[in-house]
């Protein structure tokens, strides 16, 4: 890597706020494996497993290890996006993995539904901190996730652009 990429101020400045984006969906995702964990075995891993790959992903990139690292880490973090999107349309089946997956396991101590009899819409966004987009909140770790992919991108052509101007002095 040139020295020119290096000292690049817009590219440090850049590569520091992406890292911290994706740190922080990390953190959030850490906080919450423990509750998914005694929910359902399947999420709450995924919960531990993608908070901390998204942590560690800080290290490649501010260390700009190279297009193949920035590749994995877009494509990881929207694999975990669509993830969410497509829980929430109801694309990915309910239930616990650790039970044989079943669609229609209900936990113990948490009934689901309301006095009626009928299941609560997993589509109601949650009130609090988040985007409105349709019907849709947007949460924090969401937006985050999105954020990191909107700056990696940037910063991954703004390298290369470098790359090629340094090739051609």
């Amino acid at each position: 890597m040139s020295q020119i990429i290096k000292s690049d101020k817009k590219i440090f400045i850049l590569s520091i706020v992406a890292a911290a984006t994706t740190v922080i969906a990390g953190i959030l995702h850490l906080q919450m494996a423990p509750g998914s964990l005694s929910q359902n075995l399947g999420q709450g891993i995924l919960f531990l497993v993608g908070g901390l790959l998204q942590i560690f992903w800080a290290v490649p990139v501010i260390k700009r290890w190279g297009k193949v690292w920035q590749i994995i880490g877009i494509a990881g973090t929207t694999i975990f996006f669509v993830l969410w999107y497509a829980n929430r349309l109801h694309l990915i089946p309910e239930g616990n993995m650790s039970e044989g997956g079943s669609q229609n396991h209900q936990p113990r101590e948490f009934p689901r539904g309301n006095t009626t009899g009928g299941e609560f819409p997993r589509s109601i966004p949650p009130r609090g901190f988040g985007i409105q987009i349709g019907r849709i909140m947007l949460p924090p770790i969401e937006m985050f996730q999105i954020t990191f992919i909107g700056l990696y991108l940037t910063l991954s052509i703004m390298i290369s652009k470098k790359k090629k101007e340094s090739k051609q002095v």
